[in-house]
């Protein structure tokens, strides 16, 4: 029975506790276990739910040197935050203790355990934290060779990583063929670290594909699994040709044979095969060339070998299945003839085929007789022989022709043989060469015609020249109708022939095109040769107008220029008003006549001439109106009229200002002018205390004319007042104007910032403003503003010693951290000319620490005053009610507040134990009261 309670009593315990712990877990939420990556960040979430008061929060962990000890690592203690470990960030609150956390170590691998403690209990509960380690992957490539076949081999590695990674292959998304190998390996380490390795080993000429993928599958990696692609080579098979072409080396031909694989990896072994082995000991030069991509091997031989045969070249490669051959067969040639190819030489009467005629006349010269070779050889050569000797001088073979430089002689006549040979191949001909005697006849030469036209002095030369005839020959002109011009005629002779010339003269210039024809006689000729010629009509003059203005004594005179670019002879100028010649614009033309300026004609290298006139006239005689400049010329059917408006002339424009003068402390008063044609008269009408500097300008702009006079004064010596200018000019106009001269002050200048003054001299305006800044800090400003009508102005502060003080527009700044330096007094002074006006700032430096001193002195001796006049009040009312008993208690306890006070009653009063009779109080004694007055002086600059 005893047993059964204590079962009982344990059960009950038991549950209490489990519902406690329970209780206290949902007080808290935490996360159980957390896997990290070695070198990357995670976090550690650990928050209170509950109601109570957190005074302490932490995350501990074992102690690596003492096991049964818990190492604090981050969290708030006294509600202050704290870190005793790098790895970890603050805790967002005291409640929620969630931390990010670096993972440095493999060590960082344990249990953490989250604390939170209040006033009545500690809640704790852990978390496990598993680290992995991600791994380095690392691929090689290599190659050997084993038995003539070429291998590669890719070593793929995932070093340092935790847990072991696992590596597989991939072709082409496929595992590897049964061609290939593969190999594993793995090492592990103390530190719970391991590296897997994997070979993959293959036949290059088996493998199609350029990459190979490893494989590689870890907890870490994105996705579980990483794909490196590693590039490997590869063979392809090339494409392989054969060719053969002649050279001539030397003169010797060789076939070149030329063996080509090209594209190819590796290359491919070349071979040649000749039909006759025997002879291969006569190969020369084989040549081997590699290109880019291309694999060649070249073998050459005598021409007259192989002729006929079949060449063939043989080809080996990893990627082919058996050898290649290709085969090329060489030609066969043969020569079967040679025939006279000229026909015109041949004597139609010859009827034998074996011997060919040929019929020359005696004299005749460059006679060339042109052979043909029937056969499909590449090349021949041609030899001749007359009757088995060398051929007679000048006669030669030149190509296939048998040529006779010379003139024809009869000793050139006799029988010739030629024959066409290409190494044994051969074949000839019989010419009969026969020479005619040559018959003379009566001599006709026909002439040479030839047509030249010049230009010279405004006339055109046209010779039409018939040279070298026998016998001489006619020469005439067929003209258009009314067109006629002197012709003359001359005759030459020279080695027995004749020239003749005929040149016409006619105008250089036409308006109209001339077609005309020189028309030539001889007995040459079956009909009369024609030569014709065009003349194109003249090219129009070239017209150019332009004016310009002038003055002279101060009127405006407009000079209009007409310039004609024209073929010779110069055009003649003229000129009217308007468009149209009128009796009105004639003898309004007539008054400038005299003006008018003709420039000599300027005659230029390639025939042209250029005229140019000049018209001078007063600008307003034509203004608004338009002058036309007439040309006349032998290229115009009719004189060509240009002509130019000449601008009307405007009103005069006055106008009258005042304004400040740059860089200069003066002043400027403007009195301007603007009009055409004529000037004008300027003067000032100033007060009598001007003493300022005046100045006069005249520009003249084409036919306008600007004149300003000018006055330079100070403004303190016109200011507020009027200045007037008078202008005059020849017309007989008069104005006058006036400018007033503005009128400025400067009131004042105060400060914008928040001061206080420091003594008041007169009225209601402070002089000096007091003003504290904050030691140590930057960028303080001191704000100004101005006071007045002026529109611009110059600020400048300075310290008490006259030193300049930097500012920043209508501020004075302070720049750098301020110190006591700083304090003292300044003068700040607005100017505009001679308007100025200041103020005076008494700069004071404080620190927060003198101002929470003065706070504390002040706040202190206000308590302490308070705290005194109570206890005196306390005194005089516990005197008042307590009687005699108590007057020598409360004169001690008064004791030590005698000198903080001042006693207003008599000397008489101040002795001992006193008695005063008051009247009407029937004899009795009282103590006199003592009347005491407290003075707290406290002060400060805040």
């Amino acid at each position: 029975m005893g047993c059964s309670g204590l079962l009982i009593l344990g059960f009950v315990l038991c549950v209490s506790h489990c519902l406690d712990m329970l209780d206290m877990e949902e007080d808290m939420e935490i996360d159980r276990n957390v896997t990290g990556i070695l070198g990357e960040d995670i976090f550690l979430r650990c928050q209170y739910l509950g109601q109570n008061d957190i005074t302490d929060a932490s995350w501990k962990r074992p102690d690596s040197r003492m096991k049964r000890l818990m190492k604090k690592l981050t969290g708030y203690k006294n509600n202050k935050v704290f870190s005793k470990d790098p790895d970890f960030s603050a805790p967002a609150s005291p409640t929620n203790l969630t931390v990010k956390m670096r993972v440095s170590t493999l060590e960082a691998q344990g249990e953490y355990t989250c604390v939170f403690a209040t006033d009545e209990e500690e809640i704790t509960n852990s978390m496990f934290l598993t680290v992995l380690a991600r791994p380095d992957i690392y691929t090689v490539v290599t190659e050997d060779t084993d038995n003539a076949t070429h291998y590669q081999s890719v070593t793929c590695s995932a070093t340092n990583g935790k847990p072991m990674a696992l590596i597989r292959w991939e072709i082409n998304g496929s595992p590897p063929t049964n061609d290939s190998s593969v190999g594993m390996t793995n090492t592990s380490y103390t530190n719970g670290t391991a590296t897997m390795t994997s070979f993959l080993r293959f036949p290059t000429h088996l493998q199609d594909q350029d990459r190979v993928t490893c494989v590689v599958q870890h907890p870490t990696l994105p996705d579980l699994t990483t794909y490196v692609t590693v590039r490997v080579e590869t063979f392809v098979a090339p494409n392989v040709t054969i060719e053969t072409y002649l050279v001539l080396e030397d003169g010797e031909e060789f076939w070149v044979v030329t063996c080509g694989a090209a594209g190819g990896r590796p290359r491919a072994d070349i071979t040649l095969v000749l039909p006759n082995q025997e002879v291969s000991s006569m190969l020369q030069k084989e040549v081997v060339m590699d290109a880019a991509d291309t694999w060649v091997r070249s073998y050459r031989f005598p021409a007259e070998l192989h002729e006929g045969e079949n060449i063939s070249c043989l080809f080996d490669h990893p990627k082919f299945p058996h050898r290649e051959l290709r085969t090329v067969t060489l030609p066969a040639f043969s020569l079967s003839a040679v025939r006279l190819q000229n026909p015109g030489l041949a004597d139609s009467s010859n009827e034998s085929q074996a011997v060919e005629s040929v019929v020359l006349v005696e004299g005749q010269s460059n006679t060339t007789i042109e052979l043909e070779v029937v056969g499909d050889v590449p090349r021949y050569s041609i030899v001749c022989t007359k009757e088995e000797q060398s051929l007679p001088e000048g006669v030669a073979v030149f190509g296939s022709a048998l040529t006779l430089q010379g003139p024809v002689e009869l000793y050139h006549a006799g029988l010739y043989e030629c024959e066409a040979s290409y190494y044994s191949h051969r074949a000839s001909v019989l010419l009969d060469i026969t020479v005619n005697p040559h018959v003379k006849q009566p001599v006709t030469v026909p002439p040479s015609i030839r047509i030249d036209v010049q230009d010279r002095l405004g006339d055109r030369f046209i010779e039409c020249l018939a040279a070298d005839s026998v016998p001489v020959a006619n020469v005439s002109w067929v003209l258009p109708e009314g067109v006629s011009g002197p012709s003359r005629s001359s005759l030459t002779s020279h080695n027995g022939t004749f020239s003749v010339s005929s040149v016409l003269v006619l105008p250089a210039c036409s308006a109209q095109e001339l077609n005309m024809e020189c028309v030539i006689n001889h007995t040459g000729f079956v009909l009369p040769e024609r030569r014709q010629i065009t003349l194109p009509v003249c090219a129009p003059p070239n017209i150019t107008i332009q004016s310009s203005s002038e003055w002279e004594e101060d009127v405006a005179y407009t000079l209009v220029q007409c310039t004609v670019d024209n073929v010779g002879p110069a055009a003649t100028i003229s000129w009217s008003l308007g468009n149209q010649d009128s009796d009105n614009s004639t003898s309004q033309l007539m008054e400038v006549q005299e003006q008018q300026v003709h420039g000599q004609p300027e005659l230029h290298a390639n025939g042209s001439v250029t005229v140019r006139s000049v018209l001078r006239f007063p600008t307003s005689m034509f203004s608004g109106q338009n002058v036309t400049c007439v040309v006349d010329h032998l290229g115009l059917e009719r004189p060509e009229r240009t002509g130019i408006l000449l601008r009307g002339l405007e009103s005069p424009v006055m106008r009258i200002f005042v304004g400040r003068q740059r860089g200069s402390p003066l002043w400027l008063a403007v009195c301007e002018y603007r009009g055409d044609r004529l000037g004008a008269h300027l003067s000032w009408v100033l007060p009598d205390n001007a003493t300022g500097h005046i100045s006069f300008c005249s520009v003249y702009e084409g036919v306008r004319v600007l004149t300003n006079l000018t006055y330079e004064f100070s403004l303190a010596l016109h200011e507020g007042q009027d200045l007037i200018c008078l202008i005059q000019n020849h017309h007989g106009l008069k104005e006058r104007r006036t400018v007033h001269v503005p009128k400025y002050y400067i009131s004042s200048v105060r400060v914008l910032n928040q001061t206080t003054p420091l003594y008041k001299p007169y009225g209601d305006e402070f002089v000096i403003h007091r003003m504290s800044l904050k030691e140590n800090f930057h960028n303080q400003r001191i704000l100004l503003k101005v006071y007045g009508s002026v529109p611009t102005y110059s600020l400048t502060c300075q310290r008490n010693d006259g030193t300049l003080v930097q500012m920043d527009g209508r501020a004075l700044l302070f720049q750098s951290e301020v110190t006591e330096r700083e304090a003292g007094l300044y003068t700040c002074q607005a100017s505009f000319y001679h308007h100025q006006a200041s103020v005076l700032i008494q700069v004071e430096v404080t620190s927060e620490d003198k101002q929470l001193m003065i706070v504390f002195i002040v706040c202190f001796s206000s308590a302490a005053a308070i705290t005194i006049l109570l206890i005196v009040t306390l005194c005089v009312f516990c005197k008042i009610n307590g009687g005699d008993r108590l007057a020598s208690k409360k004169r001690e306890s008064l004791a030590p507040l005698t000198s903080l006070t001042q006693e207003l009653c008599s000397p008489e009063l101040r002795k001992g134990k006193t008695a005063v009779t008051v009247p009407g109080g029937g004899g009795q004694e009282y103590n006199q009261l003592l009347s005491y007055s407290i003075v707290i002086d406290a002060r400060s600059t805040v």
